[in-house]
């Protein structure tokens, strides 16, 4: 019997893409298409072409074609379907596609696992501890395999579980970095003694160029902090940050300039009355600078029966992206700067709505809670009229501190180990806060962390009143609350709200001395 046509072209199709043939590629995806428009893993070729070529809505449409008929695919092109889907925004239809496997019935356990990470970044931890799970109990082994588990178990509040877990990655393999920090925020209790020897003994013996080297020193310092040993804290901390200062990309001028150049762009005028006013729930944006109480807020705000919780949100830059056509890593680039003026701010603000909805359960409100939306302010509350803004703000050498003490994964917030970055940093974004406040007055609520933890009652209420929803004394029961938390602050959020960390950067106020002559010569003395 002879080969159809799409046996002949498809194979031309891989074999040009994977030698780098884009032109050649393209020709023969197109081919393939031409005939069967549903050939799925012809249109996720078609969407990384079209991402080659900087063509951002067309891959959008083509990630979404490839989803209309999977048929008999493999679990890899499933796999590879589903984060081309969470690269280019469409989180609904990725855990779509992954709800579609049977983690009951499907023998691919690392295909599982695959989809169980999809999940997870999705903030669907419930069916990412499921599909692991099942992975785990089809024979999946393994040191990450043990650390994975042990975060999707911290993510929704079973943090003695998730403590054995990172103990079994440990007993896998003695010097696996990622467990030992994982394991060490925790602060588990018992004789932090041993966790301290072993640490050392893995740093002792990791070379000088080891990737995950960070991950030793912030779990040394994470430990000998909980002890009292500043001085020990201090010097493994320092260690820390250097190490993965040295293995991330990090321009300082280049942000700083971006920052100006948005807010010179988005001057009086700015704000022109084109954006979504249609009915539907009310996002509430929490953002700010990390570690300054964004997670406590929205655990308050869950409190209130019609408010759904939806965590650290991306779908807004992302429609941004599709609104301009263009994508770019991260939030903003120059280039996604000069198209400030060019995009359809109705539209970023519908689609906003229509890709967040399969989250918010028909709730009235729903949180948006990604600290980084501060550079978007403006934008937001162009694109969405009816918005709330809630900018958190905390003490400088606090703020900073708290992003210092924290090893944040792959390049998030690279500002965020080197004093004078750190101190430049926190002046561009207060400057970009200043600035969207002088844009639209009385739009955007300051609330203060120190005031937050103080009188929560009393910052409560004006913050509900901000919203426009009443308010009742039990929202401030946060450890009551069993809503999933994927964010640094997973284990402290599940304490009742408590001062204990006001001044905290107090401990290590001598290292600490030269960030606060920094942050003082900026204006933004503690």
């Amino acid at each position: 019997m002879s080969a159809t046509p799409i046996e002949l072209l498809w194979p031309q199709a891989q074999a040009a893409y994977h030698h780098g043939d884009l032109a050649r590629a393209q020709a023969a995806c197109d081919r393939v298409l031409a005939i069967d428009p549903l050939h799925s893993p012809a249109r996720l070729m078609a969407a990384n072409l079209a991402t080659h070529a900087g063509r951002h809505r067309l891959a959008v449409e083509h990630a979404l074609a490839a989803t209309r008929r999977i048929g008999r695919q493999t679990m890899q092109h499933v796999a590879e379907l589903g984060m081309k889907l969470i690269a280019v925004g469409e989180y609904e239809a990725s855990a779509a596609l992954s709800r579609k496997i049977d983690p009951a019935v499907v023998n691919a356990p690392s295909s599982l696992a695959e989809l169980s990470q999809q999940l997870s970044l999705l903030e669907q931890h419930d069916d990412a501890l499921r599909y692991l799970e099942a992975a785990m109990a089809r024979g999946l082994v393994g040191d990450w395999v043990h650390y994975i588990h042990g975060n999707y178990l911290r993510f929704l509040g079973r943090m003695d579980a998730a403590a054995h877990a990172y103990e079994r990655s440990i007993a896998i393999s003695p010097d696996y970095a990622l467990a030992h920090q994982a394991l060490a925020t925790l602060d588990p209790p018992g004789d932090s003694a041993p966790r301290i020897a072993r640490i050392r003994a893995s740093l002792g013996r990791a070379p000088g160029d080891y990737r995950d080297l960070p991950y030793l020193h912030y779990a040394l310092f994470k430990e000998l902090d909980a002890d009292g040993d500043t001085d020990g804290a201090w010097t493994a901390l320092a260690a820390g940050a250097r190490e993965k200062r040295k293995r991330i990309a990090y321009d300082r001028g280049a942000e700083r300039a971006l920052f100006r150049d948005l807010a010179a762009r988005t001057g009086d005028g700015f704000l022109r009355d084109d954006g979504d006013h249609g009915d539907g729930p009310t996002p509430l944006f929490v953002l700010g600078m990390p570690r300054t109480g964004t997670t406590l807020l929205e655990r308050v705000l869950g409190g209130h029966p019609g408010v759904a919780l939806c965590g650290e949100l991306n779908d807004f830059r992302m429609q941004y992206k599709w609104a301009s056509d263009y994508f770019c890593l991260g939030f903003l680039d120059r280039e996604s700067l000069r198209l400030l003026d060019a995009v359809d701010y109705a539209a970023i603000g519908r689609r906003y709505r229509g890709h967040v909805a399969w989250r918010t359960g028909g709730a009235s409100w729903f949180t948006d809670k990604n600290p980084g939306n501060f550079i978007l302010a403006g934008l937001i509350l162009r694109a969405l009229p009816g918005a709330r803004i809630i900018h958190l703000r905390r003490n400088p050498m606090d703020s900073c501190f708290s992003n210092l003490k924290e090893l944040f994964g792959s390049n998030a917030h690279p500002y965020s180990y080197d004093f004078a970055e750190l101190a430049g940093h926190f002046t561009d974004y207060r400057a970009l806060m200043a600035h969207w406040h002088r844009l639209a007055p009385g739009r955007i609520l300051d609330l203060d962390y120190e005031a937050m933890v103080s009188d929560p009652d009393t910052a409560a209420r004006e913050v509900m009143a901000y919203c426009g929803l009443d308010y009742s004394p039990e929202q401030l029961r946060v450890e009551n609350r069993d809503a999933p938390v994927s964010t640094a602050s997973s284990a402290q959020v599940r304490q009742p709200i408590h001062r204990r960390n006001v001044g905290g950067w107090k401990r290590y106020a001598g290292p600490l001395e030269h960030l606060r002559q920094l942050l003082e010569n900026e204006g933004a003395a503690p």
